[in-house]
């Protein structure tokens, strides 16, 4: 059982920006400026080939039953909890293997590629996407839910309040598993505790390492179709352009006929090379899918969310 003392924080406590040069004036920006990621990238790293990690499932256990202060993410008439980033960084620093995390934070780098995608931090586009789920009240009553790149897991976590049968939350973190340990697992546990109180729970389950690797883990699980993902929510999951038919891949081999991809991005990232309209193309041409932009800010930096189906699907209104 998790003890937690509460402190309710605005509805985004620490809202992920892909460090803008000033961060005070995003919203002086227009819908054609870019967001820009800082990594550790040097004439060196860039020579380098990186060692993606393998895929694995981290079982939940009692290293997550920790005494944890707990913030509040309001969306809609839900309050969804979740570890202060602050405090996720000061258990993740005292873990050895781990300092490297910190560090990245302490330098203000977002991604150590191959180490370290962001995860402790709330995605600016992961309030978009929860956002857009609640306004539009998309139905996970009895559904499967892969919650793809999920860092806290709040998207999913949303789903578990939404009705969903099960959740599978998927990050890529370092070797142990520590964002997914540290963060995720603490985050759903949390919340379990209070969809118990109304009685209805849903199941989940924990993944960590590269997409590929993970694909192929579950190919066997994920073999018949009943089996598979009724949606798969993601965000900001594209920065890299090397990733990105990782990403494909498992669209192709973990949705459901008639399933239903929720994915939200920024529609530039400036420093990496990815961006929205590559991700389209690459869509286009493979031709196994259908999508259409569903919603769009073209304030501050330019953000979209796409619904993404099998082509052979019919489109649902």
């Amino acid at each position: 059982m998790i003890k937690v003392s509460l402190r309710v924080l605005p509805p985004v406590s620490s809202m992920f920006k892909f460090n803008f040069s000033n961060p005070d004036e995003e919203t002086k920006t227009n819908g054609n400026d870019v967001s820009e990621v800082t990594t550790n990238d040097s004439k060196d790293s860039c020579t380098e080939t990186l060692q993606w990690l393998p895929a694995n499932e981290i079982l939940p256990s009692s290293e997550q039953n920790l005494q944890l202060s707990v913030c509040i993410y309001p969306c809609g008439k839900y309050k969804l909890k979740h570890v202060p980033f602050e405090e996720a960084i000061k258990h993740l620093s005292g873990i050895n293997g781990e300092e490297f995390i910190a560090e990245a934070e302490a330098l203000h780098l977002d991604l150590l590629p191959g180490k370290y995608e962001g995860g402790l931090k709330i995605w600016e586009c992961t309030r978009d996407l929860a956002d857009f789920l609640m306004r539009e009240g998309i139905d996970f009553t009895g559904k499967q839910i892969l919650d793809l790149g999920c860092g806290t897991g709040l998207l999913g976590i949303l789903a578990m309040y939404l009705g969903a049968k099960s959740v599978h939350f998927q990050d890529y973190v370092s070797e142990n598993g520590s964002v997914i340990r540290a963060v995720t697992i603490p985050n759903v546990k949390m919340n379990t505790s209070e969809l118990q109180k109304d009685g209805t729970v849903s199941s989940s389950r924990f993944f960590a390492g590269d997409w590929k690797d993970f694909a192929d883990l579950m190919s066997a699980e994920l073999s018949e179709n009943k089996n598979r993902y009724d949606f798969i929510l993601t965000s900001e999951t594209i920065y890299n352009p090397n990733n990105q038919r990782k990403l494909l891949a498992i669209f192709k081999e973990c949705l459901k006929p008639g399933g239903v991809i929720y994915l939200a991005v920024k529609v530039h990232y400036f420093g990496v090379g990815g961006g929205i309209r590559q991700f389209q193309n690459l869509l286009a041409n493979d031709s196994s899918f259908q999508t259409n932009v569903c919603w769009t800010c073209s304030q501050g930096i330019q953000r979209e969310i796409l619904k993404i189906r099998f082509s052979h699907t019919s489109p649902c209104d």
